[in-house]
Protein backbone atom coordinates (compact mmCIF):
# COMPACT_ATOMS: atom_id res chain seq x y z
CA UNK A 1 0.00 0.00 0.00
CA UNK A 2 2.70 2.11 0.78
CA UNK A 3 4.31 1.42 -2.38
CA UNK A 4 0.89 2.48 -4.45
CA UNK A 5 0.78 5.60 -2.73
CA UNK A 6 4.45 6.84 -2.98
CA UNK A 7 4.13 5.74 -6.66
CA UNK A 8 0.94 8.17 -6.66
CA UNK A 9 2.61 11.08 -4.80
CA UNK A 10 5.83 10.40 -6.89
CA UNK A 11 3.38 10.22 -10.25
CA UNK A 12 1.65 13.02 -9.48
CA UNK A 13 4.33 15.14 -9.14
CA UNK A 14 6.07 14.18 -12.42
CA UNK A 15 2.61 14.67 -14.23
CA UNK A 16 0.69 16.85 -12.02
CA UNK A 17 0.73 20.50 -12.82
CA UNK A 18 -0.46 23.00 -9.98
CA UNK A 19 -3.90 24.88 -10.21
CA UNK A 20 -1.68 28.13 -11.34
CA UNK A 21 0.22 26.01 -14.02
CA UNK A 22 -2.97 24.76 -15.36
CA UNK A 23 -4.28 28.21 -15.81
CA UNK A 24 -1.72 29.59 -16.58
CA UNK A 25 -1.83 27.29 -19.76
CA UNK A 26 -5.32 27.31 -20.62
CA UNK A 27 -5.02 31.51 -20.21
CA UNK A 28 -2.22 30.56 -23.40
CA UNK A 29 -4.86 28.83 -25.80
CA UNK A 30 -7.21 31.37 -24.81
CA UNK A 31 -4.91 33.71 -26.22
CA UNK A 32 -4.10 32.14 -29.27
CA UNK A 33 -7.38 30.84 -30.21
CA UNK A 34 -8.17 35.09 -29.79
CA UNK A 35 -5.40 35.73 -31.83
CA UNK A 36 -6.61 32.97 -34.57
CA UNK A 37 -9.94 34.12 -34.40
CA UNK A 38 -8.86 37.72 -35.15
CA UNK A 39 -7.39 36.73 -38.10
CA UNK A 40 -10.44 34.82 -39.55
CA UNK A 41 -12.69 37.80 -38.84
CA UNK A 42 -9.85 40.35 -40.82
CA UNK A 43 -9.82 38.01 -43.72
CA UNK A 44 -13.97 37.69 -43.26
CA UNK A 45 -14.07 41.40 -43.68
CA UNK A 46 -11.24 41.88 -46.39
CA UNK A 47 -13.13 38.77 -48.50
CA UNK A 48 -16.71 40.71 -47.38
CA UNK A 49 -14.99 44.02 -48.96
CA UNK A 50 -13.62 42.50 -51.82
CA UNK A 51 -16.70 40.66 -53.12
CA UNK A 52 -18.88 43.54 -52.67
CA UNK A 53 -16.50 45.63 -54.60
CA UNK A 54 -16.39 43.39 -57.80
CA UNK A 55 -20.21 41.73 -57.56
CA UNK A 56 -21.58 42.33 -60.67
CA UNK A 57 -25.17 43.21 -60.39
CA UNK A 58 -28.47 43.20 -62.65
CA UNK A 59 -29.20 47.40 -64.18
CA UNK A 60 -33.03 46.45 -64.20
CA UNK A 61 -33.78 49.95 -63.53
CA UNK A 62 -32.49 51.33 -66.46
CA UNK A 63 -34.81 50.56 -69.15
CA UNK A 64 -35.23 50.80 -73.03
CA UNK A 65 -38.92 51.69 -73.52
CA UNK A 66 -39.29 52.91 -76.79
CA UNK A 67 -36.68 52.78 -80.28
CA UNK A 68 -37.17 53.54 -83.73
CA UNK A 69 -34.65 53.45 -86.44
CA UNK A 70 -34.55 55.19 -90.21
CA UNK A 71 -32.32 52.84 -92.85
CA UNK A 72 -29.99 55.42 -94.93
CA UNK A 73 -28.30 54.45 -97.88
CA UNK A 74 -25.80 56.88 -99.04
CA UNK A 75 -24.48 54.64 -102.23
CA UNK A 76 -21.09 52.93 -100.46
CA UNK A 77 -22.34 53.90 -97.10
CA UNK A 78 -25.08 52.54 -95.72
CA UNK A 79 -26.21 52.96 -92.01
CA UNK A 80 -29.26 53.13 -89.55
CA UNK A 81 -30.10 55.97 -87.47
CA UNK A 82 -31.39 54.63 -84.03
CA UNK A 83 -33.41 56.89 -81.34
CA UNK A 84 -33.45 55.25 -78.10
CA UNK A 85 -35.77 55.93 -75.12
CA UNK A 86 -34.20 55.54 -72.09
CA UNK A 87 -35.85 55.19 -68.54
CA UNK A 88 -34.24 55.72 -65.21
CA UNK A 89 -35.55 54.40 -62.36
CA UNK A 90 -32.82 54.26 -60.13
CA UNK A 91 -33.13 57.22 -56.94
CA UNK A 92 -30.06 58.61 -58.33
CA UNK A 93 -29.12 60.57 -61.97
CA UNK A 94 -26.96 58.92 -63.86
CA UNK A 95 -24.35 60.39 -66.15
CA UNK A 96 -22.84 57.74 -68.08
CA UNK A 97 -24.29 54.75 -69.77
CA UNK A 98 -22.46 51.82 -71.16
CA UNK A 99 -25.29 48.90 -72.76
CA UNK A 100 -25.48 46.66 -75.83
CA UNK A 101 -28.99 47.06 -77.85
CA UNK A 102 -30.22 43.30 -79.94
CA UNK A 103 -31.94 42.93 -82.35
CA UNK A 104 -33.58 39.38 -82.97
CA UNK A 105 -35.58 38.49 -85.66
CA UNK A 106 -38.19 35.39 -85.14
CA UNK A 107 -35.40 32.74 -85.83
CA UNK A 108 -33.76 33.93 -82.68
CA UNK A 109 -30.91 35.67 -85.18
CA UNK A 110 -28.83 38.53 -84.06
CA UNK A 111 -29.31 40.81 -86.83
CA UNK A 112 -28.01 44.05 -85.30
CA UNK A 113 -25.46 44.63 -81.91
CA UNK A 114 -25.73 48.29 -81.27
CA UNK A 115 -23.74 49.86 -78.28
CA UNK A 116 -24.10 52.97 -76.57
CA UNK A 117 -21.18 54.63 -74.85
CA UNK A 118 -22.56 57.96 -74.04
CA UNK A 119 -22.08 60.55 -71.28
CA UNK A 120 -25.16 61.64 -69.89
CA UNK A 121 -27.76 62.95 -67.57
CA UNK A 122 -30.70 60.97 -66.55
CA UNK A 123 -32.53 62.29 -63.75
CA UNK A 124 -34.61 60.12 -61.34
CA UNK A 125 -37.96 58.51 -62.93
CA UNK A 126 -37.21 60.85 -66.29
CA UNK A 127 -36.82 59.50 -69.41
CA UNK A 128 -34.42 60.68 -72.49
CA UNK A 129 -33.75 60.17 -76.22
CA UNK A 130 -30.33 58.93 -77.48
CA UNK A 131 -29.37 58.73 -80.86
CA UNK A 132 -26.95 56.42 -82.25
CA UNK A 133 -25.85 55.79 -85.72
CA UNK A 134 -24.97 52.49 -86.66
CA UNK A 135 -22.22 51.34 -90.23
CA UNK A 136 -23.80 48.54 -91.63
CA UNK A 137 -20.76 45.97 -92.76
CA UNK A 138 -20.97 44.35 -95.83
CA UNK A 139 -21.58 40.34 -95.55
CA UNK A 140 -23.69 40.90 -92.72
CA UNK A 141 -27.02 40.51 -91.36
CA UNK A 142 -27.31 43.93 -90.34
CA UNK A 143 -28.90 44.91 -93.48
CA UNK A 144 -31.60 42.55 -93.52
CA UNK A 145 -33.25 44.60 -90.28
CA UNK A 146 -34.63 46.70 -92.91
CA UNK A 147 -36.98 44.59 -94.40
CA UNK A 148 -38.11 42.92 -91.23
CA UNK A 149 -40.91 43.81 -89.77
CA UNK A 150 -41.18 45.38 -86.25
CA UNK A 151 -43.58 43.32 -84.66
CA UNK A 152 -41.24 40.17 -86.12
CA UNK A 153 -37.94 42.24 -84.18
CA UNK A 154 -37.53 41.47 -80.21
CA UNK A 155 -35.14 43.87 -78.88
CA UNK A 156 -32.13 43.06 -76.03
CA UNK A 157 -31.56 45.70 -73.74
CA UNK A 158 -28.09 45.18 -71.82
CA UNK A 159 -26.16 47.26 -69.75
CA UNK A 160 -22.71 46.80 -68.94
CA UNK A 161 -21.70 49.58 -66.33
CA UNK A 162 -23.60 52.81 -65.40
CA UNK A 163 -21.73 55.75 -63.77
CA UNK A 164 -23.77 58.06 -61.60
CA UNK A 165 -23.87 61.58 -60.85
CA UNK A 166 -22.48 60.92 -57.25
CA UNK A 167 -19.19 58.52 -59.12
CA UNK A 168 -20.50 55.25 -57.94
CA UNK A 169 -20.75 53.06 -60.61
CA UNK A 170 -22.80 50.03 -61.17
CA UNK A 171 -21.04 47.04 -62.97
CA UNK A 172 -23.79 44.65 -64.76
CA UNK A 173 -24.49 41.14 -65.03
Amino acid sequence: MKKLLLSALFLSAVFGNTLEERVKLLEEKVINLEKKLNIVNNNQKTLKKNISENTILKCNKIKLINYSYDYENGGFIKSYNFKYTLKNDYNKSIKYIYASIGFIDNDEIKLVEDYIKKSIIITPNSKIIIKNNYLIDTDTLSETLKDTPKKDIKIEFKPFKIIFKDNTILKCK
